[in-house]
């Protein structure tokens, strides 16, 4: 359900510490439902209810001071929070083996999801939160479908959906209404992405040029769009539905907006989850934030969770390379300011880049290519040499000769993403969205097991009907 619409007793007026009144007896019964002890529910915010603010305003990095105002207010409407936060306190006589044991995480795992010290051990009674996060992860469609199902079924413990890449309804895309059937075989929820993405490459945010406003500007098309998501929630062991339409132009945003409203609408009366992605664009200067026209307050209150796509390549960066994680992190901190992050997911294409060399940058397509790490690692062997560590990047390289033609290849192993998850940590992101199964390093899923408790979410409740 999204956010907005669990209003509840709280209002919307911002409470402080002296108040009396029936909105504030509802704020500590949210207090409690949370884990957070404000004191007896009397209705009066005193020093023990300002305290309980605080540890929820340190939990979800807000402001500490102790008010609940209009952020602390959407975190407590919003049932996503107490789904993915989970309150910890050691019983006497409990070790911290022990708690990690019942939640199937390995001491190191939660050691360091608490922030505790090497060799420190929490105090009997001690109150800890331990946010869990969502990992989807993406099946391509074509030769790499195989593979990703394979992975998938290798990985299903540490995946919270399968995203099956659709071109059409069920009816026009056999090969992905089988993805869908051998995912709900695994166990896994299924999101059914339809895009506008570039073929064949298939990556987050290769768009292709005047997709997506044929798509806007047509009415007969945005029919058929909502047609197909509406197919789509009809298929047993699909809960959602990931519109990945591209980034707009400037006057696009509404017409954007009521096909999201409208897909919304249609899902969410089947009891299946909206998810759009959304482009992260270089937000530096006045015109760069006058062109974004998308009102982002009415889209979180329609959907219930937004991928943020970076771009695969540094814009402004000479030779052309991967987006590094300082400059990820600034587009990831003015999205969330605007969208809640806990209903947020990071896209990350987990297999190797392959780029054009130095000296053929003007011939140098507009779409990177992928290669499975495997893959990749055959590419270096014959090339006979190793990977090196780029810090512009923060993730290696290396150079070799692919059909004929000097190329540099842009690995993501278990360093380069452990970087990008420390984004997702830093903002309390809900999680990652990851692309596409089958082309990972291994150490990516190390990284992931080592960090994370991995959220699972509820299957389809039955087939749907319009």
């Amino acid at each position: 359900m999204p956010w907005c619409r669990v209003l509840g007793p709280l209002g919307r007026a911002p409470l402080r510490p002296g108040q009396r009144g029936p909105a504030v007896q509802a704020l500590q019964e949210r207090l409690r439902e949370l884990g957070y002890d404000p004191g007896p529910a009397d209705g009066v915010y005193g020093h023990q209810t300002a305290e309980a603010v605080r540890e929820l305003q340190r939990d979800c990095r807000l402001r500490v001071d102790g008010i609940a105002g209009p952020q602390v207010l959407s975190v407590l409407r919003d049932p996503a929070v107490l789904a993915l936060r989970r309150p910890l306190a050691l019983a006497p006589g409990q070790s911290l083996a022990d708690a990690a044991r019942a939640l199937q995480l390995s001491p190191a795992a939660l050691r360091r999801a608490l922030g505790l010290p090497p060799r420190a051990q929490p105090a009997p009674g001690q109150r800890w939160v331990l946010w869990e996060r969502v990992v989807a992860a993406e099946v391509k469609p074509g030769p790499g479908q195989a593979a990703g199902l394979r992975a998938l079924q290798r990985r299903a413990s540490l995946v919270s959906a399968a995203a099956v890449v659709a071109a059409g309804g069920p009816g026009d895309d056999p090969a992905a209404l089988e993805a869908a059937a051998a995912a709900t075989a695994l166990g896994l929820p299924v999101w059914v992405t339809l895009h506008t993405r570039r073929a064949p490459a298939l990556l987050p945010g290769s768009y292709g040029p005047g997709q997506v406003q044929q798509l806007l500007h047509g009415g007969r098309e945005r029919d058929r769009w909502v047609q197909r998501a509406l197919d789509w929630s009809r298929v047993p062991g699909v809960t959602g539905v990931h519109l990945d339409l591209g980034g707009l132009r400037f006057g696009d945003g509404p017409r954007w907006l009521r096909l999201v409203r409208r897909v919304a609408a249609a899902l969410h009366s089947a009891s299946r989850e909206v998810i759009v992605s959304v482009p992260l664009r270089d937000r530096r200067g006045f015109w760069a934030r006058a062109a974004d026209d998308v009102d982002w307050e009415a889209v979180a209150g329609l959907v219930d969770r937004v991928v943020l796509v970076p771009p695969v390549l540094a814009e402004r960066a000479r030779p052309r390379r991967p987006l590094a994680p300082p400059e990820l992190a600034g587009r990831l901190r003015a999205a969330v300011r605007r969208v809640p992050p806990w209903r947020c997911l990071l896209a990350l294409p987990v297999g190797a880049l392959i780029l054009p060399g130095l000296g053929e940058e003007g011939a140098s397509p507009a779409v990177p290519g992928t290669l499975s790490a495997p893959r990749a690692r055959s590419l270096a062997y014959r090339a006979r040499t190793r990977p090196h560590w780029e810090e512009a990047a923060g993730r290696p390289r290396f150079q070799c000769v692919a059909e004929g033609r000097e190329r540099e290849v842009w690995l993501e192993n278990r360093e380069s993403l452990a970087r990008k998850l420390d984004l997702v940590e830093g903002l309390r992101l809900g999680g990652v969205y990851l692309s596409a199964m089958g082309e990972e390093d291994a150490g990516v899923w190390t990284a992931l097991r080592e960090r994370w408790k991995v959220h699972k979410l509820p299957s389809a409740p039955g087939d749907a009907t319009a």
